[in-house]
């Protein structure tokens, strides 16, 4: 039995599952210096707000 077809195979699979790692993408430099938003979908009683009556 010839194993050079197999091991072609899995020299091909292993080259592209460990090819280069991929990157994560750069920051958004348009959003650098603003303010997280809340969540809207807490309730307005419950948000932790700066300024408490």
């Amino acid at each position: 039995m010839r194993f050079a077809p197999l091991a072609a195979a899995l020299l091909v699979l292993t080259l592209t599952a460990c090819g280069r790692p991929t990157a994560p993408e750069p920051p958004d430099a348009s959003t650098y210096g603003t303010v997280i938003k809340q969540d809207h979908h807490i309730p307005e009683k419950d948000r932790d707000l700066d300024q408490k009556p």
